[in-house]
């Protein structure tokens, strides 16, 4: 252990890095510099001159691999600078090192604190050869063009924490000080001229004043940012990287840290090269049973794939084979080398569920049999894959917290790693929700290695048609950056109306730098391709024939009569959906149902309103009687009332199906679930649907007073209106040939050509997508920008920006029991995650209404917030303390 007084060292080696816990065994700390040089050797192995990913950055950015390496490696190299900053040293006294300073108080964290310290320092050091730099002359806009550029590095570096730093308002001297022991400035300055010495950067000094190459770096910057924030937490994973308290030469520790940032990536899963499987056919995916590709999934097979980011959407309706034919066209670019990795992105949790068991073994068949491929489901509502979890991170030994608010790297890494949501998106096969994906492009914490975690990966999005304007505005802007950071994706979806599909198209091609493009085809089923070059491809698909179905539609203008189709078609037997558009909607129509049913067990009610113990319960029980593989005697009778999940999440069929107006692409997303099947005989499918009246002229309360929970759910009074009236033209749903003429029918309908009494309630709902729209805009960060210091507040994930846009944010509540002894127990008490299986969400109004809790009963919850980190940030609710509101395990919660 060194002292203070040595002085055969440069007093850059009087400063600490890591402080181990009290309760660890080791080196009470980890200087500074080697801990520097470890975050340092994993970023210089991530990127090495053969990865994929280091080529597509060099090619971007003009630069030969190694020179781009050591010119990255360097900057982060100086990720901690701040550390020398004596205000930080003060917060953990080491006696041999340098003391604290009463006059160098820590207000800011040291992230922040190196920033303000490159801020003033790094120009002479660029100057006066501290830097290696090159001594030439440059014009007013060459140094104006290196500043901006040596900013946008160092940004990316010190923002290793999860966002950008802002540098202004802060000066050196209030937390940079000396004494008779050390100067931290000249520690500082001591460290880099070492450091830049032994990394010998050749400057390329060409490329550092160049305007256009300063857009390249601050568009690459968020990914770069992303690669800094995984080297740092890497490099502080004391199992590879243990605590060295006695100094030695840089030049020396370099190839020692190089070694054990090889052994950590290697046993984290991060060192491995995977070796795509060439796509052989689609037995493959159907355990070699031979099987005839669908239309589509032909069309994708024969599909002549470009270098380059692609951009696909599928268009097709349900059982048409998406699913296999983006894993067809995924497989087929990984092989290709155009992608190094999968993200299965959909709407919802449940859906994310779905598809992850759908996958389940089948994921590793996009490689060779040598490979073990990650795989990960996306949020933390499901089990984690266990052998992801250890070889990703597993447990660390930690290292001591800076102060409240500023957790070190390995506790933020041990939280972070242990949410499945995020982590998925580093995994090698993924399924998750597409908001995790989004969350990329808006100013949540750590945002930066979601990018770098899908950078040259296939995005497979599903649902498209699903999303409204506001999350469609996110996607776009996703998708843009996706392609600059050499990714493809696959859309897909029902039919989409053009405009929606241009927007998608030409938001693609802009991020390429190509020329925006007028889509033509009207035709479905439809493949569209485009990358970077001038043409698109609008490829007509052929039907495939089990999906060519009709479904007649016909009306009810009352509730009774719904409940008199309901009775009927249980009195022969048949199963039975009605589906509604709120959850009081369903709840009372339940209610009805249920008293009239012969065997009252056979009703099941599903919407939104349920704890999660009791929504998988459902799930289960609607699956056994409805899904795929149910039996006849299950069926009979069965009738399920649900809300709008039921078409989101349950792969489920049924003899008779109900529904409330709804726009008409969700009421034909609605009748997929209806004789989705093959079982034998049953009666033509036919829709009803609950309505007003019909009226050719319709006043502006002609939906709100016959359906008042829809006209709240669905504002837009036209649109109801209009699939209403080209459903009663059209006489039903034919698909696919009336898939276009239906939508366009509803959304390509202008403000002129709709009754009087609709049109100013449509030009308002038109306003609001407006808003919505800008709303998306002013979420979204400024990835032209670059990743860069700024007064903008970033967000934990716990905190609502929306991926989605809501009137009225949400809550997490926990469901709270009593146990025996009349203390306070969690819902799902005694079930694995039960933390998590113990909440619902609800509107914040509604959350309001909830009582709090007081003296006992508050101590117990504060324990178990203590006892499970699931329950941060969620609200607590004791059902049976609560006359207003109750909630039962049937009914769900029921708002009075």
């Amino acid at each position: 252990m060194i002292g203070i007084h040595a002085t055969d060292w440069p007093s850059c080696f009087l400063y600490w890095g890591k402080a181990r816990p009290a309760s660890a065994e080791g080196a009470a700390y980890h200087l500074l510099p080697f801990h520097s040089l470890d975050v340092a050797a994993v970023g210089w192995h991530l990127l090495a001159p053969e990865r994929p990913l280091a080529l597509l950055l060099a090619r971007r950015l003009d630069l030969p691999p190694t020179v781009l390496r050591s010119l990255l490696v360097f900057f982060l190299g100086l990720h901690d600078l701040g550390k020398f900053a004596r205000a930080f040293q003060g917060l953990v006294s080491m006696g041999a090192l340098v003391p604290p300073l009463a006059s160098c108080r820590y207000t800011e964290r040291h992230d922040r604190l190196g920033a303000v310290l490159w801020s003033e320092a790094g120009i002479p050091w660029l100057r006066d050869g501290t830097l290696g730099f090159p001594k030439q002359s440059f014009n007013g806009d060459q140094r104006n063009t290196l500043s901006t550029v040596l900013g946008v590095l160092t940004s990316v570096v010190f923002g290793h924490h999860g966002k950008p730093v802002a540098r202004n308002g802060l000066r050196m001297q209030s937390f940079f000080g000396a004494d008779q022991h050390a100067d931290d400035h000249r520690a500082a300055s001591a460290f880099v001229a070492e450091w830049a010495a032994l990394m010998a950067v050749p400057w390329p000094v060409e490329q550092l004043t160049s305007p256009q190459w300063a857009a390249s770096l601050r568009g690459l910057s968020w990914t770069l940012a992303g690669w800094a924030v995984l080297s740092d937490w890497l490099g502080s994973n004391q199992t590879y990287f243990e605590y060295v308290d006695e100094p030695e030469p840089l030049k020396a520790y370099w190839p020692v840290a190089l070694e054990k940032a090889d052994q950590a990536l290697s046993a984290t899963g991060f060192g491995h090269t995977l070796e795509p499987r060439p796509y052989t056919g689609l037995s493959d995916w159907f355990n070699g049973k031979a099987v005839t590709p669908t239309p589509l999934q032909g069309a994708v097979e024969a599909l002549e794939l470009q270098a380059g980011p692609q951009l696909f959407i599928l268009e097709d309706v349900t059982g048409a084979g998406k699913t296999e034919a983006a894993c067809i066209l995924a497989q087929r670019l990984l092989y290709a080398g155009e992608a190094e990795g999968l993200y299965f992105a959909l709407p919802t949790m449940a859906t994310s569920n779905a598809m992850y068991s759908r996958l389940g073994a089948m994921h590793r068949r996009f490689y060779t049999e040598e490979g073990e491929p990650s795989f990960v489901l996306a949020h933390g509502a499901r089990d984690l894959n266990e052998d992801f979890a250890r070889s990703l991170v597993g447990d660390q030994p930690g290292d001591r917290n800076y102060q409240a608010g500023e957790a070190s790297a390995s506790a933020q890494c041990n939280h972070w790693l242990a949410d499945s949501r995020k982590k998925a998106l580093l995994a090698d096969v993924a399924v998750g929700t597409i908001d995790q994906a989004l969350m990329g492009v808006l100013p949540f914490r750590h945002q930066s290695l979601r990018l770098y975690g899908l950078a040259r990966k296939v995005l497979i999005v599903d649902e498209v048609h699903a999303y409204d304007v506001y999350t469609r505005s996110l996607l776009v802007a996703l998708l843009a950056h996706h392609a600059r950071q050499g990714g493809s994706a696959i859309l897909l979806t029902a039919t989409l109306p053009l405009g929606q599909r241009q927007a998608l198209v030409n938001g693609w091609r802009q991020a390429l730098n190509a020329a925006p493009i007028s889509l033509q085809e009207t035709e479905f089923p439809l493949l569209t391709r485009t990358g970077g070059d001038p043409s698109v491809l609008e490829q007509p698909v052929e039907a495939r024939p089990a999906s060519r179905r009709s479904v007649a539609v016909d009306w009810l203008e009352h509730e009774d009569q719904a409940v008199e189709a309901v009775i009927n078609a249980v009195s022969e037997g048949r199963s039975v959906a009605w589906v509604r558009n709120t959850v009081d909607d369903a709840i009372r129509a339940y209610q009805t149902v249920r008293e009239r049913h012969p065997e009252p067990d056979r009703c099941v009610l599903f919407h939104s309103r349920f704890a999660m113990v009791d929504r998988q319960q459902i799930e289960s029980r609607v699956l056994s009687a409805l899904g795929k593989e149910s039996e006849p005697a299950a069926r009979r009778g069965q009738v399920l009332i649900a809300t709008q999940v039921f078409q989101e999440s349950l792969d489920c069929d049924v003899d008779v199906m109900i529904s409330d107006l709804a726009p008409v692409d969700l009421l034909i997303q609605r009748a997929g679930r209806l004789q989705r099947h093959a079982r034998g005989e049953r009666p033509p499918p036919r829709l009803w649907l609950l309505a007003p009246p019909w009226n050719e002229r319709p006043g502006v309360s002609w939906l709100r007073d016959a359906l008042l929970g829809t006209s709240f759910v669905y504002p837009d009074v036209a649109i109801s209106w209009l699939t209403q009236k080209v459903l009663r033209e059209r006489g039903g749903i034919h698909l696919p040939k009336d898939a276009r003429v239906l939508l366009e029918g509803v959304y390509g309908v202008s403000e002129q050509a709709l009754p009087e009494g609709l049109q100013a309630s449509h030009l308002q709902q038109e306003g609001e997508d407006q808003g919505r729209v800008a709303m998306a805009r002013y979420n979204l960060l400024d990835l032209a920008a670059g990743y860069v210091g700024d007064d903008q507040p970033w967000l934990d994930d716990h905190q609502e920006i929306g991926t989605r846009l809501s009137d009225e944010p949400t809550v997490n509540v926990v469901l709270l029991n009593r146990d025996a002894e009349g203390g306070i127990v969690l819902w799902a008490q005694g079930e694995q995650h039960a933390a998590m299986l113990s909440q619902l969400r609800l509107r914040e109004s509604q959350a309001r209404k909830l009582p709090e809790l007081a003296g006992p009963d508050l101590a117990a919850w504060e324990e178990l917030q203590g006892r499970y980190k699931a329950l941060k940030y969620t609200q607590p609710w004791l059902p049976e303390a609560d006359a207003a509101v109750r909630y039962d395990p049937t009914l769900g919660c029921v708002l009075g």
